[in-house]
């Protein structure tokens, strides 16, 4: 009888556990490798140096050869330890479908190390449940891979102490810290925990008999703690590796990754000297990875890798590529595009559907392991595209919201913080106007239905043509004040003068003023289907968006018909004569031509006058007829007094004013402002009338 208590009050005490995990749990969950290196931590300041954390490589790193994307986190460089930080990472997780962090776990013999991010940041952060989290204990000796000297030993860190006794005390902490929580994800039921290397511990610990016997005592003692028994995951390589942890009581298997290793033929190309592989290459990897394992000994979790690329581990002077391969100087994976992301991601998906194991889970390596040039997070140069192919293939968690990572806005001074902001889903999301992984625009249609032809606001974002994101923190307001007035917004990514660089683009402007155009002609095809009136189409934009507005109004004698623009801080010449003789100081828009300074630009200028003209405001405005000419609403910064130069040459006063006197010559209309009128809700008061 008291053996039936005791079975009674277990399971009664696991079934009030479970009940605290009331989110549906979908077919297939995702999950994403989460490395915690980005935060200050005591050893790390022990073996490196005082306030060292590896975002010094993010910051020191350089281009190894031609196409390499090096990342700049459009959202600065995250504390992993600041629950604030941690808090904008898991609404952008949250929102695009992954359900779980899987959290890179140091244990050495009962010495934590880097446990702070999740300690400190994710467990303290406000808005902690919209997410689960696991461990993955990462099971190998830690050594020195930080840009160690090539082909010279490397000193150890921290050694695994490889015992029951040990094994015993991770368990321990792990009830006492994390198997209790809410939040912390459980599979059918069970607290998921997963172990690095599997292989090794399985042989480290005894060979299969004896990891099954501690796995069983692991159980009691989970029971006698009111949990349910653990959920044993293993990392492999093979499947054969699945078959050992299946003989020693796993649970489930995955992989870390796929990587330049997992190409046939690598190491023969390696020898000739080739170190850079296609990302594409990795599609058919990745399908044999999930293939050898399904129906295997144990349900396989397939892993999608995002990117392979350790040279930011890698001393700067070690001359590319490597002689041979030797961790961090390995193999790595360029031109690793979102469209084979999305689609792997898809295969993934259905190949967990259909593994008659059923994982019910995917992988995705990696949240952020940056110095592996695995991230998911926002980048400067390729935005949140990442999370949104997650969202395209596993849906938006509210469907009706999306939740994009905030930047410091061109007009702000104060220093920048990561934020999160968060918009009606858009009616049409990235939608795509070329192959290009920046070409793509998101579409707001009025929410009334029916009615007659509605007038549209596209905005062209900023940042110098060489950063910036099309959803920007100044896009829910505009969605208002589009919404209030019954019409639609339309908000664009475009290629950057980089991408134009790489491609050959000349002069590399032409990239994003291009797909500007593009889009709108996207938009004025779908203008039926959108119940879009395309004679009233506004445009807008701050700094190099408000050029590209009045470039592309103006182009061809306003060949798109734009109706009006509202540019704010705009550069209204791109004539490097011309800005010197309005502002002595200019010493913006080189870049944008080719060239490797203003004063370079301004030597090549007479040689390069018609393609200057060609993306010059104030050059088009003279040849386009004043009744093609759309309404221009300028807000600009206060000119300052005579003899006085301004202190923000790229956004001074003294273009509107010059662009203003061009319009009045011309007959066109122009309203500048300087004083925080509402240009933009003016323009739009003028397109519904």
């Amino acid at each position: 009888m008291k053996k039936w208590l005791l079975v009674l009050t277990t399971f009664a005490v696991w079934g009030t556990a479970r009940a605290e995990n009331t989110t549906p749990v979908k077919p297939v969950e995702v999950m994403a490798i989460y490395y915690p290196h980005w935060h200050v931590y005591p050893k790390g300041e022990e073996w490196f140096g005082k306030g060292w954390t590896e975002w010094e490589f993010v910051k020191t790193a350089k281009t190894r050869f031609p196409g390499q994307k090096i990342v700049k986190p459009l959202m600065g460089y995250l504390d992993g330890k600041d629950p604030s930080d941690v808090s904008v990472e898991i609404d952008l997780a949250s929102n695009c479908g992954i359900d779980v962090f899987l959290w890179d776990w140091y244990w050495y013999g009962g010495e934590r190390m880097m446990q702070e991010s999740l300690e400190q940041g994710f467990l303290k952060a406000p808005n902690r449940d919209k997410m689960k989290f696991a461990l993955m204990w990462c099971f190998h000796e830690r050594t020195d891979q930080f840009r160690p000297e090539f082909g010279k030993p490397r000193r150890r860190l921290a050694t695994l102490a490889r015992t029951p006794e040990d094994f015993r005390a991770i368990i321990d902490y792990c009830i006492a810290h994390y198997f209790r929580e809410p939040t912390y994800w459980r599979k059918n039921g069970r607290p998921f925990f997963s172990i690095y290397n599997a292989a090794d511990f399985v042989k480290s610990y005894g060979g299969p008999e004896k990891v099954k016997a501690l796995f069983a005592e692991t159980a009691e003692t989970m029971r006698k703690a009111g949990l349910p028994p653990v959920h044993w995951s293993g990392m492999v390589g093979s499947a054969r590796e699945s078959k050992l942890l299946a003989e020693a009581g796993f649970d489930s298997a995955s992989s870390y990754g796929c990587n330049a290793y997992a190409i046939p033929d690598w190491d023969a190309r390696m020898a000739k000297g080739e170190a850079a592989f296609p990302y594409s290459e990795l599609v058919p990897a990745h399908e044999k990875k999930w293939n050898d394992q399904k129906g295997g000994p144990l349900p396989y979790i397939p892993v999608v890798a995002r990117g392979w690329d350790s040279t930011y581990r890698c001393r700067l002077d070690v001359p590319w590529p490597w002689k041979h391969s030797e961790y961090p100087y390995s193999g790595t994976i360029t031109n690793n595009d979102v469209n084979t992301f999305e689609k792997l991601l898809r295969e993934a998906k259905a190949a967990a559907l259909a593994d008659p194991n059923k994982p019910g889970a995917i992988l995705i390596n990696a949240w952020n392991e940056y110095t592996e040039g695995s991230w998911l997070l926002p980048d400067t140069r390729d935005d949140d595209a990442s999370l949104r192919a997650i969202a395209a293939v596993f849906g938006r968690n509210p469907a009706d919201k999306y939740v994009f990572a905030g930047m410091r806005p061109w007009w702000s001074d104060k220093p920048f913080k990561a934020h999160s902001y968060t918009i009606d889903a858009p009616t049409f999301a990235n939608l795509a106007y070329g192959p290009y992984t920046r070409q793509k625009l998101d579409v707001w249609l009025p929410t009334q239905k029916g009615g007659k032809k509605t007038p549209v606001l596209v905005n062209i974002h900023g940042g110098g043509w060489s950063l910036g994101a099309h959803v920007e923190p100044g896009t829910p307001g505009m969605l208002k004040a589009c919404r209030d007035r019954g019409m639609a917004l339309v908000s664009i990514s475009y290629r950057f003068v980089q991408d134009g660089n790489d491609e050959g683009v000349k002069p590399p402007v032409a990239a994003p003023v291009s797909d500007a155009v593009a889009a709108i002609r996207l938009i004025q095809a779908h203008a039926d289907e959108w119940n879009i009136d395309v004679t009233r189409i506004g445009l807008t934009g701050g700094s190099a968006g408000a050029c590209s507005s009045l470039i592309i109004s103006l182009a061809d004698a306003n060949a798109l018909r734009i109706r009006a623009v509202a540019a704010m801080v705009p550069q209204t010449s791109m004539d490097p004569r011309q800005m010197k003789e309005w502002i002595p100081n200019s010493n913006y828009g080189a870049h944008a031509f080719g060239c490797s300074s203003f004063d370079d630009w301004l030597k090549k200028r007479d040689g390069m006058l018609p393609v200057i003209e060609k993306y010059s405001p104030a050059a088009l405005l003279l040849k386009c007829p004043a009744d093609r000419a759309p309404t221009f609403w300028l807000h600009c910064n206060k000119v300052p007094p005579d003899g006085e130069l301004p202190s923000d040459p790229t956004h001074a006063g003294m273009f509107g004013v010059k662009f203003k006197e061009l319009c009045a010559a011309r007959g066109v209309a122009c309203n500048l402002d300087f004083d925080g009128v509402n240009t933009l809700t003016q323009m739009l008061d003028g397109l519904v009338k």
